[in-house]
C-alpha cells in the first residue's frame, strides 16, 4: 500500500511521516501523537521511510537505542500501515530476539533495502 489516497496536508499524516522517518523534529512529535485517533489507517510506511530513518542512525543525529522504540511504535499504531516493512520493524523492535542492533548492522540493513 501506498500514500497516494491518503490526505498528506493533514498535520496527523505530516507527523506520523516525520516519525516514520525519524526526520528533524521527530522527539516534538511524539507528544502530539496521543491526540490522534488510531481507528483508521493515515500513514503507510514505506521501505524509503526505514531507509531514511536508518541513514538517520547512521549519521549519528539518532541513536540506536531509539530504534527498537521507534520500531515498537510503528507496529502498534492503528493509524500506520506497516505490512510493506513488518519483518524488518519486527527484528528491530525485538532485539532479544533478532540479535543487538550496531551500526554495523544498519549498513547492511540499508544496503539491502536500497
Amino acid at each position: 500500500m501506498n500514500n497516494n489516497n491518503i490526505d498528506n496536508n493533514t498535520p496527523h499524516y505530516q507527523d506520523l511521516a516525520t516519525i516514520a522517518r525519524l526526520a528533524t523534529g521527530y522527539q516534538q512529535v511524539y507528544g502530539r501523537l496521543i491526540s490522534y485517533p488510531q481507528t483508521d489507517v493515515v500513514y503507510s510506511v514505506t521501505t524509503e521511510d526505514v531507509c531514511l530513518a536508518l541513514i538517520q542512525v547512521q549519521n549519528g543525529a539518532v541513536d540506536i537505542d531509539e530504534l527498537e522504540m521507534w520500531a515498537s511504535l510503528l507496529e502498534m499504531r492503528g493509524d500506520i500501515e506497516h505490512t510493506q516493512v513488518e519483518g524488518l520493524l519486527y527484528a528491530l523492535a525485538n532485539p532479544e530476539q533478532m540479535g543487538e542492533i550496531t551500526h554495523e548492522k544498519v549498513a547492511q540493513l540499508l544496503t539491502l533495502l536500497k
